[in-house]
């Protein structure tokens, strides 16, 4: 009889309408991947063997396979959206402490209140930490966190901007050659000057040139720093020398000793070290008290705004004067670049990603800080990965253990952020599949109902 046959059809085939409609309903969830089902047919078994009159007694679904092939991108307004252009899986973990990895194709993130990247469902994504914003410690994978704190500022000369081991302020300035000597005998001379209470005492007789520069302390604090040139004679050498004295905010003399440059008849600086170390352990007071910045504390009590600068190494200077890109040609006196690598405090305004998986956060003081990597797992069978629910994956012995790295190493694909991947469903192929299964369900009740009829015909035989 072939009702064993026709009930194996709409079963199977009934399964199969559940596999369509599992598509269809997900045709717009990100990141989704289509199903299909795989149907094979059955076959009783024989003691001795097949026979050639072997009939089969139905059919059964075999399997319902994933398939991981790159949905279309869609545009979103949020820059911590990411998409998989190519290979690979995010990686996430339930919590910071659950270990277990799962793994998905939905890149619709944000930030939850500790700062941590997570999905809509709380899963933290994980990555490579960058623990001093500038490099990538790839020893551990860790969920990722941009933090929800502002960056603190940092006191100019606390980098590597100006020089290997410590930063500074950096000046590009062209020094008039056609200049004369500047410096009046009737007018105060620098070295008879207080460095500590200087408090407006020059006079523009006394300099060629003066440029100014923002300085931060570190507190953040801004702070004007002011370059006074004077040129030493008229003719010879003297013509082609200059004394450089430095002032902070206008009242404090850095130094009544000042540093000097010499140049080469075409112009060029022939002076071999051009970057000289500022002592600000006593530059910056209120009303007239010193501050003993090597302690941190004043000499004396004081009440006031100003802060202070803080060496940058024990007993050192406070931070480097960098005037290796001054010249001397006869064109107007003027200040061609200035770089320096202190800053203010400031509020984060801005997460991006790049193609390589580096978030970056951008701050309201103009500086940037690398956060960390995104990291990309990829499987060796991708369709033995176990659904969970939720656009999420974990890894089986089928799948293979997840081989992890960086977006664009390798066979990887790279991130697209500020967008997300679409579901692949294909609903004009799966609206023809819906079809060919209720053909194919329709087909198979018909063989129960002729076997049903041939049953009566021979119960009807008398």
């Amino acid at each position: 009889m072939a009702f064993q046959q026709g009930l194996s059809g709409l079963n199977v085939y009934s399964k199969g309408l559940d596999v369509v409609s599992h598509n269809i309903a997900n045709a717009s969830t990100v990141g989704f991947k289509a199903s299909s089902a795989h149907f094979a047919d059955v076959y009783a078994g024989a003691l001795n063997g097949a026979a050639n009159s072997q009939i089969g007694i139905g059919v059964s679904l075999m399997a319902v396979q994933q398939q991981f092939t790159q949905g279309n991108a869609t545009i979103t307004s949020n820059g911590m959206d990411m998409m998989i252009n190519g290979n690979g899986f995010f990686r996430f973990q339930k919590s910071p402490g659950d270990l277990t990895p799962y793994y998905s194709r939905n890149g619709q993130f944000h930030l939850d209140k500790d700062g941590y990247i997570v999905n809509s469902n709380g899963c933290f994504l994980t990555g490579y930490n960058s623990p001093d914003g500038t490099t990538i410690d790839t020893a551990s994978i860790v969920p990722l966190t941009v933090g929800t704190g502002a960056i603190p500022p940092q006191q100019t000369g606390w980098s590597t901007l100006v020089d290997q081991t410590k930063g500074g302020l950096a000046m590009g300035v062209n020094l008039d050659a056609r200049d004369q000597r500047a410096v009046s005998v009737t007018d105060p001379d620098w070295e008879s000057l207080t460095p500590w209470a200087w408090n407006n005492t020059f006079q523009t007789s006394m300099f060629n040139y003066s440029s100014p520069a923002a300085i931060y302390d570190q507190a953040g604090t801004m702070h004007t720093l002011t370059n006074y040139y004077v040129r030493q004679g008229d003719s010879g050498v003297a013509a082609r020398t200059w004394d450089v004295y430095t002032v902070v905010d206008n009242k404090y003399l850095v130094s009544n000793t000042p540093n000097t440059l010499v140049f080469n008849a075409d112009g060029t600086l022939s002076t071999t070290n051009a970057r000289f170390e500022l002592d600000m352990s006593a530059t910056i007071m209120q009303d007239g008290t010193i501050w003993d910045l090597t302690a941190d504390t004043p000499v004396a009590p004081a009440t006031g705004a100003y802060n202070w600068f803080k060496d940058t190494t024990p007993g050192g200077a406070a931070f480097y004067l960098d005037l290796s890109e001054t010249t001397q040609f006869g064109m107007p006196n003027n200040v061609d670049a200035v770089k320096q690598d202190g800053y203010i405090a400031g509020s984060m305004t801005n997460l991006s990603v790049s193609q390589e998986g580096y978030v970056m956060a951008s701050y309201s003081n103009g500086q940037n800080k690398m956060m960390g990597q995104v990291i990309l797992a990829e499987f060796a069978n991708p369709n033995g990965l176990q659904s969970t629910g939720s656009n999420m994956w974990i890894e089986t012995y089928t799948s293979g253990q997840a081989t992890i790295g960086i977006p664009g190493g390798g066979t990887r694909g790279i991130i697209q952020s500020g967008s997300v991947e679409d579901s692949n469903t294909d609903l004009t192929q799966e609206l023809v599949n819906m079809i060919v299964m209720q053909r194919n369900y329709q087909a198979n009740a018909q063989t129960i109902r002729t076997q049903d009829q041939i049953l009566q015909t021979l119960v009807n035989l008398r």
